[in-house]
């Protein structure tokens, strides 16, 4: 129990003092026999004070009181509340630090470094901005769709830090393996844009319009002598391929219209715990407003939380046709480039479909040159 003190009574006849001071109304939370003579109590310090001047008038022996429970844990933590309040002081500014970031950090970003830097100042990505400020998905595909020739962005905690990696697009390896022997065939359909030989007999010229398997250089040489030679088929057959990509973007959208009908409710929050008095509103559809003000500061992490919840009715509703097909074409041109990173485009261009059903289908679509020689494995 909270607030009790414990000490030792002696003498003859125990029983009969405390019959006695329980008619005077002390009362005791634990009575315990040690010897025939010796009693251990436990009471309050009010009760102890009445018990011992009690005690002490007909004669008997009462130690000194020892805290216990709370008592004792309380007269423990007063002769170190130097030390004590300092930890609370130290976890409470830990807690308020995290909260935001100190440290922003570009890694493998390479030639794209000064543009990626300047990409988040424009979006007030910086040391001291809150980190529930931060969307690190929304900011990795903003960086993404910036930088069509980047393999790929990822963005991360890393305690206080933020840090964005980025990997640079790696050339492919050569097309014709120059180990072996054999011919160099076509990977894929496309017309000839130009063949040029290092080893072998070329079988195709420019304008030729080949097949997947195709044979384009073939293994073999004639010698001064007039004789076929087997050799290792070497050189760059470069074709024009077409390559198509398509994304599909919905022509409605839901909107919501507010009914009329708002819940404000009060939250008391600290970062262990939250407390609210009433409960949020039954909405099937609502939208949530949010504000916070400190209550504490940075000394105590306390905060007092107003949210607000508006129902709204949801519908769908036709979007601006023109919009649409702009962020399909957006789209579209950015899985585009990703397909053909490597490649040296001579044209671009975008087809819209009819719509079907809600969604519209935008197909972007590239003149590429590429080098389509290969040993068959």
């Amino acid at each position: 129990m909270s607030g009790q003190v414990q000490f030792h009574a002696k003498g003859l006849g125990m029983e009969k003092l405390l019959n006695e001071a329980r008619k005077q109304g002390i009362s005791f939370s634990r009575v315990k026999r040690e010897k025939s003579r010796s009693l251990l109590l436990r009471c309050s310090p009010k009760d102890y004070a009445a018990f011992r001047a009690l005690a002490e008038e007909k004669g008997y022996e009462v130690s000194e009181a020892q805290p216990v429970g709370f008592l004792r844990l309380e007269k423990r933590l007063g002769k170190r509340i130097g030390l004590w309040a300092g930890a609370l002081i130290a976890l409470g500014l830990l807690i308020w630090a995290l909260g935001y970031v100190w440290d922003v950090r570009v890694e493998n970003a390479g030639a794209y470094l000064g543009e990626v830097r300047s990409f988040l100042e424009e979006q007030g990505v910086r040391p001291g901005i809150r980190r529930s400020a931060v969307s690190l998905s929304a900011l990795r595909d903003k960086l993404a769709w910036r930088l069509p020739k980047v393999k790929w962005v990822r963005t991360e905690w890393e305690g206080v830090s933020l840090v964005v990696r980025l990997e640079e697009g790696v050339p492919p390896p050569d097309t014709v393996s120059y180990e072996g022997s054999g011919d160099v065939v076509a990977a894929a359909d496309g017309l000839i844009h130009r063949v040029t030989t290092y080893a072998g007999t070329p079988l195709v010229k420019a304008g030729d319009f080949v097949k997947a398997g195709q044979t384009l250089i073939k293994g073999e040489e004639r010698g001064k002598d007039n004789a076929v030679h087997p050799v290792q088929a070497r050189g760059e057959v470069i074709a024009r391929q077409w390559i198509s990509v398509a994304a599909r973007v919905p022509v409605t959208e839901t909107v919501s219209e507010p009914t009329g009908r708002e819940t404000a409710l009060r939250v008391i929050e600290t970062p262990f715990f939250a407390w609210c008095r009433e409960e949020e509103p039954d909405y099937l559809t609502s939208d949530r407003d949010r504000k916070t003000v400190p209550l504490g500061g940075a000394w105590l992490p306390v905060w007092l939380a107003r949210e607000t919840f508006s129902e709204v009715a949801l519908r769908e509703q036709d979007r601006d046709l023109e919009e649409v097909k702009r962020e399909g074409a957006e789209a579209a041109v950015f899985r585009l480039n990703q397909a053909v990173i490597y490649d040296e485009t001579v044209d671009k261009w975008i087809n819209f479909s009819m719509i079907e059903g809600d969604n519209i289908t935008v197909t972007a679509t590239a003149e590429v040159l590429r080098d389509i020689g290969r040993h068959p494995q």
